[in-house]
């Protein structure tokens, strides 16, 4: 009989800097930076979201399909891309900005500048400028296939108080609401002067070689030690790490809630804040779990890669 383990993955980026600081004492010195970036993911995500609601209303009578989140390689050079619109006469890039508050471009210093409601001033990278370069990887990724494919691409500001009192010259930019439209005429502009790409065999192509970014535990990442960290099983009703284990559940000792699976989320926490394997004891270190021999039962639960012997045995995530 053949047992189907389970799987484990990393929570998405700013659902883990949330529990990452629910970790951290209130006073801790990074919990600043931590609320910024957390809004900042946050933020993102939902712009990534609105891209896609909005897309569903796209209409165009060639064929075409829309990929998201896709990662590319082209040597050490990797890029991320929020969509990728393919048509039979191009790949369109979509690039989702989430930014709020007046805009300008100043067209003497080529610098793109934000003002937020309290007049503070703050210098952004030149969304042309990246989406000429995502343009310039996509179409020598492509090369390295055979294949002679049109990049163009599209800016899509996602935020409803966003302004614009200036662009950058020649920019494909627009807000989210526009999105279909510019969309619409940027593919009517295009003459079909070449042989129709296959749009099957493009979606095949980079499907195959998604490479999402590998993502550093939370700890590395802002340089935070481990020790910091709360310790227990986090309870999902009164949002405390105040689980124990007892006969095959988690009880919180504050609120008496009950949960047979609460170590997942444990363990999801671990792999996301700490590191990409995991021993038995490490488990019940951050877990405040007594018994070794529940721990090795809650491991064998999972699909991990197994090494070493004993007390030495590292569970590590899968590729």
């Amino acid at each position: 009989m053949t047992i189907i383990k389970e799987k484990i993955e990393l929570l998405p980026p700013a659902l883990a800097i949330k529990f990452f600081m629910n970790r951290l004492p209130e006073e801790h010195p990074q919990r600043k930076y931590l609320e910024n970036q957390h809004h900042r993911k946050t933020a993102g995500e939902r712009g990534e979201s609105k891209l896609q609601k909005q897309f569903r209303e796209f209409y165009l009578e060639e064929e075409h399909i829309a990929l998201w989140d896709i990662g590319l390689k082209l040597g050490e050079w990797q890029t991320q891309f929020d969509g990728l619109v393919v048509t039979e006469k191009c790949v369109v890039i979509l690039e989702s900005k989430n930014v709020s508050d007046d805009l300008y471009f100043n067209r003497e210093t080529g610098e793109f500048i934000r003002i937020n409601a309290k007049g503070e001033r703050l210098v952004l990278q030149d969304p042309v400028y990246q989406l000429k370069k995502n343009i310039q990887f996509l179409t020598l990724w492509f090369k390295q296939f055979g294949l002679d494919v049109e990049v163009t691409g599209l800016i899509v500001y996602t935020a409803a108080n966003c302004i614009f009192h200036s662009k950058p010259p020649g920019a494909r930019l627009c807000k989210i609401y526009q999105m279909n439209a510019h969309l619409y005429d940027l593919l009517q502009s295009i003459p079909q002067d070449r042989t129709p790409l296959n749009i099957n065999k493009i979606r095949r192509l980079l499907e195959l070689n998604d490479s999402p970014y590998v993502r550093k535990p939370l700890c590395k990442t802002y340089q935070i030690s481990y020790e910091d960290l709360r310790k227990g099983v986090y309870c999902a009703d009164c949002h405390e790490y105040l689980m124990v284990r007892r006969h095959r559940n988690w009880i919180c000792r504050k609120c008496s809630s009950k949960n047979t699976t609460a170590h997942h989320f444990a363990l999801q926490e671990y792999f996301t804040f700490v590191n990409d394997s995991i021993t038995n004891k490490e488990l019940r270190n951050f877990c405040s779990l007594e018994s070794a021999n529940v721990a090795n039962k809650i491991l064998r639960q999972y699909d991990f890669v197994v090494s070493g012997d004993n007390k030495a045995r590292r569970y590590r995530l899968k590729d």
